[in-house]
């Protein structure tokens, strides 16, 4: 998840104006040809369609409101990636771990 700063709008600030405009986050990423899902994931962690939709429904770019997100120049930052949440050996589906007779 991508952290938030105090510099980044609040999501139920976000939620609250989308709301205002008469949009929810689904109706507004379906209105996008999105996942019901991108603009809820937006709030939360990097999403560029999800981000790319609430800022043009609130008329603003998207770096205004998670400035986190964003270079000084206006570029995105590189996303870290998670490592796996195990790092143990993955073990063989149970299917495989039987041989033929």
């Amino acid at each position: 998840m991508a952290k938030r700063t105090s510099r980044d709008w609040h999501p139920e600030d976000i939620k609250a104006a989308i709301r205002k405009r008469g949009w929810t986050l689904t109706g507004l990423s379906l209105a996008n040809g999105l996942p019901d899902h991108a603009c809820r994931h937006a709030l939360r962690k990097p999403n560029f369609a999800g981000e790319l939709a609430i800022a043009g429904a609130l008329g603003v770019a998207p770096r205004h409101i998670w400035p986190s997100r964003f270079n000084v120049d206006g570029s995105r930052r590189p996303q870290r990636r998670s490592r796996s949440k195990s790092s143990a050996p993955r073990v063989a589906g149970h299917c495989q771990m039987h041989e033929a007779a």
